[in-house]
């Protein structure tokens, strides 16, 4: 499907070698972490205190230097939970009345007290650590970024206590003040049709805003693919990524119960092609979940997006083939979003996310367009 590729030209490649990452962020913010004994409760209290999605899970030595293992994201806690037997028993009782909220969340309350270090390594990034030191060229984490790792982490091994994240949005938000940039503007003025990033899958994997929360987020979760790593620290030759966000189409489709929308994610995944997108659901809409409303869970996918968000959900963010990169970078910027939906003659015909654009920016492409190009869903 679709068109060759455009690599990226060299004097982008100039541009991101001449800049430092550690001047690619005028006020780093403060870096929370979680000790690698802490419980999975602790961790999810501390990810919804703060309304951040990723906590880095240290391991303290003597000399009170961290050790990171990995970093821990609500959707890994998500992930743990939602294909747990017991769990989903505990959440299809709840559906139907034959536990209260307060017998779930102490059912649950078990399950979420292991160590948060016990779960690390069930999603392929949750157990990849890079640090990169302040003076490293921005090319090389956007390498990794190209690859679809989401954060990083920049520092020296001896000053644990000046790190700080910096992620895709980082480094977007770097390319949209530099657009016009002499080495920068030719590739943003290109269309995302001459770019290669228009040509969307035939089949576009969504949820209905009928599904509950917990089956949407199953089925974000298990469509997964599997590639070679090319990173020394995961000690494994592939890695299994998952995609961050589905639309919520308009569907006819009638109400399923809990135990049947759970059970779709062993199914070939719902396919729909001519209809409307009312909304999102994303890992960053896990973004303030704690115990004490899992249970929310069961709601409509759409009423719970809207309940996270604290509000009604606006119009998506589109673009079209048409657009301009630059356009493109400015609007998910703009919004404060991590991608925009790419609607091409009134229908939706595919996604552009934070990893397609920063591939545009790299001698690396594994974007998630190159994915659903080689891919059947």
């Amino acid at each position: 499907i679709g068109r060759e590729e455009v690599p990226p030209p060299a004097e982008m490649s100039s541009f991101l070698d001449a800049v430092r990452v550690g001047d690619a962020v005028t006020a780093p913010s403060e870096l929370r972490t979680i000790g690698a004994q802490e419980t999975i409760e602790a961790t999810l209290r501390k990810l919804g205190k703060h309304k951040i999605l990723s906590l880095p899970v240290v391991a303290k030595g003597a000399a009170s230097a961290h050790k990171y293992l990995g970093i821990i994201s609500a959707a890994d806690i998500l992930l743990h939970l939602l294909f747990n037997e017991q769990f989903v028993s505990a959440l299809e009782e709840l559906e139907t009345e034959e536990l209260s909220i307060k017998d779930f969340n102490h059912d649950v309350e078990s399950l979420l007290q292991a160590p948060v270090k016990s779960i690390i390594g069930q999603r392929s990034e949750s157990k990849l650590v890079f640090l990169i030191r302040p003076e490293a060229p921005l090319s090389k984490v956007v390498g990794h970024f190209a690859q679809g790792v989401h954060r990083v982490l920049i520092g020296t091994n001896d000053k644990p206590k000046q790190h700080w994240l910096f992620t895709q949005s980082d480094a977007v938000r770097y390319l949209r003040r530099h657009l016009t940039h002499e080495l920068v503007a030719p590739t943003a003025r290109l269309t995302l049709e001459e770019l290669g990033l228009a040509a969307g899958p035939k089949n576009m994997v969504s949820v209905s805003p009928k599904d509950s929360a917990a089956a949407a987020f199953q089925k974000l979760m298990s469509t997964r693919w599997t590639r070679k790593s090319n990173f020394d620290s995961t000690g494994d030759e592939k890695c299994v990524w998952d995609l961050s966000a589905l639309p919520i189409l308009d569907s006819k489709s009638h109400v399923v119960n809990m135990r049947r929308s759970l059970a779709r994610h062993t199914k070939r995944p719902h396919i729909s092609k001519y209809m409307r997108q009312i909304g999102t659901i994303s890992q960053s809409d896990l973004r303030g979940i704690k115990t004490e409303n899992l249970h929310e869970l069961l709601l409509p996918v759409f009423t719970f997006c809207e309940k996270r968000a604290g509000k009604k959900i606006s119009v998506q963010v589109t673009v079209t083939p048409e657009t301009t990169l630059g356009e493109a970078i400015c609007k998910v910027v703009d919004a404060r979003v991590h991608r925009a939906w790419i609607v091409d003659g009134g229908r939706l015909a595919g996604v552009l996310s934070l990893t397609d654009i920063l591939s545009r920016f790299s001698t690396v492409d594994f974007s998630y367009l190159s994915y659903y190009q080689r891919s059947r869903l």
